[in-house]
């Protein structure tokens, strides 16, 4: 592909270019375009834990606080106050609390200026370093950080202030309202920004406690835009002989506040969430929560819910990763669409970066381990796709460090043999053990596994959930996922699943056999590198086919797929019949939705939905101002497709902040487009619903 062009990422829509900064006295930074600092001159750590510590009370707040505590900063600058609010959250919170701060930047450092700068604080450099460890790239969008250990996350929205608030969900705990000055930055301090404000801090059933906001400024025109969105406002002496700061409280002081279902889409009304503290219990068998299905999904949900700290139980009739999960080898990576998918692009984008950290989180990487981050070359296999891609690099300038454009020469290098065409490299990319990806996840002290057959769910009148096993006692369970991929359908016969199931051949080639392989290659099929002796290869592509047994045509049209790989492995594929070149092979199926993007959330009550939201069904701008009747504590996460690797991990996050109550790791815009009811409102505004009995 050498004559495929890339382009700048300066001048991307999607990568944004790092702060512009000179260095004062040499450790000191100075952002050129707003002529500010970036802390203090005096003691930049001390403001931050008196700006906004003490005047959010949070080492008080934190200390017998039950769940998860949301912060939510503009400006993350240097990280100097994520760091001092990370180091003061393990000295004082309790142990059932977490953390979760969103920290908005438009204009991020690099690592490099991030490491300079924090290297002004030898007490943070534990603290640091693991933040530079998952820092990400300046990527337009959310990222998400988490250390589960230290019961600490960080949601850094690389974007526009204005644009990253109008996606956040809340609840917000307390505000960090930083950022440069108003007067050198007047573009972030304007009445917009206290319209968010209010919106995110208004009182409702999902937020626990009181919000409370601090800043080091004490401009007249912050205090008044404070107060007209319902704070109460205070002028506490400022630091280091600063005469003022602001600290606030909201206080609804103007009003009546609009409820959330007069929103223009009702039915993403926040679910009323499932506090850690209620896993305490102990006058109840109850357990806390069950998620039934041990593969890629039922795995990352699973551990993100025990690493909040609630217990969980797990049940799949097979086993751990049995079905479609239990591969030997899959390619972790994304095709980034081409076209102006912006939703479905900024999901698999953010999805593949956050599964890349659980990766490194929970993985020992190499050639003879469960992950290897060797690299996948997407190849330009034919003129269809070197013309894709061709428009993919006009149109979407990601960073090199990302994804980049090479040459035939170039892929020959990365891959260890001769290629006749280039592709596009993610270097940071590679192949995973599906199957021992899943049993890492579930060995944690909170999670049970539990190998049994759910023949059938219901709701009692207590809205606990009733879980009719095949050859066990029936389980009581308070929350529920449902995470069985294409068989969820039999265990929620009354819920509009328009969802496929995909059959999928692999075949497993003898690595002695074979030419060398360094990276992952991707055309009709995908290969990875040999580990254990053979090389996995596919996988085919069948609806409405459930047959298990291995197919020698299946096989063949995998072979024929080789092609795309060179002509080393054209050649191999030839011969492959007379030398026994695939010695084994595995089928599974690939459960997959209409727009291609998981499920993941609360399970509607679908007859209880169409009555609620009817006269859309005339005219679908006759938006009734309701909540969306749901399932109390029942929610999905299926509709991964082959994409399962990149795509859980973010999902599994999701249902999490959902479930607790925690400020959302995505964007509402993605929340809205892995909401599971989408198909069902999309197909009653079409007039498309099949008639129900």
């Amino acid at each position: 592909m050498a004559n495929m062009t890339s382009h700048s990422a300066s001048s991307s829509p999607l990568a944004l270019g790092n702060a512009d900064i000179i260095w004062q006295n040499d450790d000191l930074p100075v952002s050129r375009q707003f002529h500010d600092p970036y802390f203090s001159l005096h003691d930049g750590l001390a403001e931050s834990r008196y700006v906004f510590l003490q005047h959010n009370q949070l080492p008080q707040r934190w200390a017998d606080w039950h769940g998860p505590f949301c912060i939510v900063e503009t400006g993350f600058g240097t990280g100097l106050n994520f760091l001092a609010t990370w180091q003061a959250f393990q000295q004082h919170a309790g142990p059932d609390c977490w953390l979760h701060i969103t920290s908005i930047e438009k204009y991020p450092l690099s690592r490099q200026q991030l490491a300079r700068a924090l290297a002004h604080w030898p007490e943070l450099a534990e603290l640091s370093e693991q933040l530079l460890t998952q820092y990400p790239d300046a990527i337009r969008g959310f990222h998400s950080l988490c250390w589960p250990a230290q019961r600490v996350q960080l949601t850094l929205v690389l974007d526009d202030v204005d644009n990253a608030l109008s996606e956040l969900s809340g609840p917000v705990h307390a505000w960090y309202l930083d950022g440069f000055a108003p007067a050198t930055n007047p573009q972030m301090w304007q009445p917009e920004l206290f319209n968010q404000i209010r919106r995110l801090s208004c009182r409702h059933p999902h937020l626990a406690g009181t919000t409370t906001l601090a800043t080091f400024t004490a401009a007249s025109a912050v205090r008044r835009g404070l107060q007209g969105a319902g704070f109460q406002v205070n002028r506490p002496k400022g630091f280091n002989g600063k005469r003022e700061m602001l600290a606030a409280t909201y206080a609804a002081t103007i009003g009546p506040e609009r409820p959330p279902e007069a929103n223009t889409q009702p039915w993403l009304t926040p679910v009323r969430p499932w506090l850690i503290e209620n896993t305490t219990e102990t006058d109840t068998p109850d357990l806390a929560m069950v998620v039934v299905g041990a593969g890629l999904a039922g795995a990352t949900t699973a551990r993100a819910l025990a690493e909040r700290g609630m217990p969980v139980r797990v049940i799949d009739q097979t086993g751990i990763a049995s079905g479609a999960s239990g591969n030997p080898q899959g390619g972790l990576y994304v095709k980034l669409a081409a076209n102006d998918q912006a939703t479905h692009t900024e999901f698999y984008l953010q999805a593949y970066l956050t599964s890349l950290r659980w990766m490194k989180r929970q993985l020992a990487a190499g050639p003879d381990g469960a992950w290897n981050p060797c690299g996948v070359l997407q190849l330009a296999w034919s003129a269809a796709e070197q013309q894709r891609q061709q428009k993919f690099l006009d149109r979407l300038h990601y960073p090199e460090s990302l994804i980049r454009p090479v040459s035939a020469a170039e892929a020959s290098a990365l891959s260890g043999n001769p290629l006749q065409q280039g592709g596009l490299f993610f270097p940071d990319a590679g192949w995973v053990s599906p199957a021992d990806l899943c049993q890492q996840l579930l060995d944690h002290p909170l999670i049970d596994v539990q190998i049994s057959t759910v023949r059938s769910i219901q709701q009692d009148s207590d809205t606990r959930w009733q879980l009719q096993l095949g050859n066990a006692p029936t389980l009581t369970s308070r929350q529920l996922v449902i995470a069985t991929a294409g068989a969820s359908p039999s265990l929620l016969p009354d819920t509009y699943l328009p969802i496929k199931s995909i059959r999928g051949q692999l075949s497993y080639l003898d690595a002695q056999q074979s030419p060398p392989l360094q990276t992952v290659l991707c055309g009709r099929s995908y290969m990875a590198p040999a580990r254990q002796g053979q090389l996995v290869l596919g996988a085919t592509y069948h609806q409405n086919d459930l047959d298990l047994t291995l197919r020698p045509q299946d096989h063949q049209t995998n072979l024929d797929h080789l092609k795309d790989f060179g002509s080393s492995w054209h050649a191999l594929a030839d011969t492959a019949d007379k030398s026994g070149l695939v010695i084994g092979g595995r089928t599974g199926f690939r459960c997959t939705t209409p727009d291609y993007l998981p499920m993941a959330g609360p399970v509607v009550d679908t007859d209880a939905f169409i009555r609620c939201y009817a006269p859309m069904i005339k005219n679908a701008k006759q938006i009734p101002a309701r909540k969306a009747p749901l399932h109390t504590g029942l929610w999905l996460n299926i509709g991964h497709g082959s994409r399962g690797l990149a795509s859980t991990p973010l999902c599994a996050e999701l249902l999490a902040a959902q479930i607790t109550g925690a400020a959302l790791p995505v964007s509402t815009q993605v929340a809205a487009a892995l909401w599971p009811g989408r198909f069902l409102l999309r197909d009653m505004i079409r007039r498309k619903l099949p008639a129900r009995t």
